[in-house]
């Protein structure tokens, strides 16, 4: 007799499944047959909780950024830290860390860059993007309170930082090459001190 199990756990265990097979197989070879014989469901239990792969793979990215909003959330609602304080936070918080233990992460970074995937990767930066600015716009006019901003338009520059360096760290050299990241972030702490209008906003460079 098949077990039957909570609606939440079964989906839990179909992604871990789908992302396993992503990283092993690649997406474009992982057949959802794979993914209903690793868990051991029938093919509508699968179709239950989820219409596709593509449905799947949405559904992992989705969990894999939950924890990262939460982040930006909690440095912007801080109270014991500076405006400046929590700029520095937020970007150690979206440094790309070299790591084997990461190759799991490039397998779904890459699936989402697929050109079939265009539409699923808009969702996902769209979702992103409007965690950041809201996040960012919050430290924005606490540095503005501090007078350590000067920025007339705190959403707007926002959203256009926040865009903009998510379209940067999405991109394929960001991940996979370390250097031109560390690049990338030096280049924006020196746009960040001038749209910010700050002086001395940070301490120093990150380090190659």
């Amino acid at each position: 007799m098949r077990e039957v199990k909570e609606a939440e756990v079964r989906k839990a265990e179909i992604m871990e499944a789908a992302k396993k097979r992503f990283h092993s197989k690649g997406y474009l070879n992982t057949t959802t047959q794979d993914i209903i014989d690793d868990v051991g469901i029938s093919r509508g239990l699968l179709y239950y909780h989820f219409k596709s792969k593509e449905d799947i793979l949405f559904a992992i990215v989705e969990k894999h950024i939950s924890p990262l909003i939460a982040v930006f959330k909690s440095i912007a609602k801080d109270q014991t830290q500076s405006a400046k304080e929590k700029v520095n936070a937020f970007l150690n918080s979206t440094m790309i860390q070299e790591s084997s233990a990461e190759e799991e992460d490039y397998s779904l970074h890459e699936a989402i860059q697929l050109p079939e995937n265009t539409f699923m990767m808009d969702r996902i930066n769209h979702k992103l993007s409007q965690a950041m600015t809201a996040s960012f716009t919050e430290i924005i006019e606490q540095g503005n309170k501090e007078g350590v901003f000067h920025v007339q338009y705190p959403k707007e520059t926002a959203d256009f930082l926040m865009t903009g360096y998510l379209f940067v760290i999405n991109s394929r050299s960001f991940v996979r090459d370390i250097e031109a990241a560390m690049n990338y972030l030096n280049a924006f702490k020196l746009l960040l001190s001038t749209s910010l209008d700050a002086e001395a906003l940070f301490e120093e460079q990150f380090k190659k």
